[in-house]
């Protein structure tokens, strides 16, 4: 077993710990020969103790339930607009916002890398999860580069992908590698979730967790690169 890939199994630990919802809905993951099936034509490679999608292999993965209109709506120019609905979706509370989060399958991922390289981005990266509070978006990109594979957190809120540039991710919040944003999200699930207030209780089926701002903020300044 990998470093990563025991980090991940321990996130998968707090998951189970304090956000049940989430972790049941992940989906199995994906073999190292199915992984390499799906990149065999690219030009890259992931960096060899690359394990996320051997941990699981995203959500759902299976389009929402919506009709017809909404669909096409959510597809318009999003590639992955499909991925809709509740069992596509952890839904977050910090403080009086809702944040939708989406931990993508492989196949979007790499449709999420295609169509930053066809909108002519010139550097490679995987998009594998994405938030937004129906405001803001932000993308978490892998960097594929196996000598500097960071991990960009990068508000690309309207942002055409040849917006996408070094320069711009310089600006963003930023990991040195996988391990230490999984090692956050470890330290999030056992320090900045607190319970649901009573209050809010018609509301628990709508919300996964609930994050403390405070903690949240803390934890962020002391784990970011």
């Amino acid at each position: 077993m990998t470093e990563l890939l025991a980090i991940l199994d321990r996130f998968h630990t707090a998951l189970i710990q304090t956000a049940p919802k989430i972790a049941s809905c992940l989906q199995t993951g994906l073999t190292r020969a199915e992984i390499e099936a799906q990149i065999a034509s690219l030009s890259w490679e992931f960096p060899q103790d690359f394990d996320l999608y051997q941990w699981h292999n995203g959500l759902s993965g299976k389009p929402g339930k919506l009709n017809l209109a909404q669909k096409l709506l959510r597809l318009k120019g999003k590639w992955h607009g499909e991925l809709s609905g509740r069992e596509n979706e952890m839904h977050l509370k910090l403080e009086n916002r809702l944040i939708v989060a989406k931990f993508l399958p492989l196949d979007y991922a790499l449709a999420g890398h295609r169509h930053l390289k066809l909108g002519r981005c010139l550097i490679d990266l995987l998009p594998f999860s994405i938030l937004t509070n129906g405001k803001d978006t932000i993308y978490c990109m892998m960097r594929l580069d196996p000598e500097k594979p960071l991990i960009y957190c990068a508000n690309g809120t309207k942002l055409p992908p040849m917006g996408v540039t070094e320069s711009f991710l310089s600006t963003q919040p930023q990991f040195s590698r996988l391990s230490d944003l999984i090692t956050f999200l470890i330290a999030v699930c056992q320090q900045g979730i607190q319970s649901i207030a009573a209050s809010q209780e018609s509301l628990i089926d709508a919300i996964d967790c609930e994050l403390n701002p405070t903690q949240l903020e803390q934890l962020y300044q002391q784990y970011k690169r």
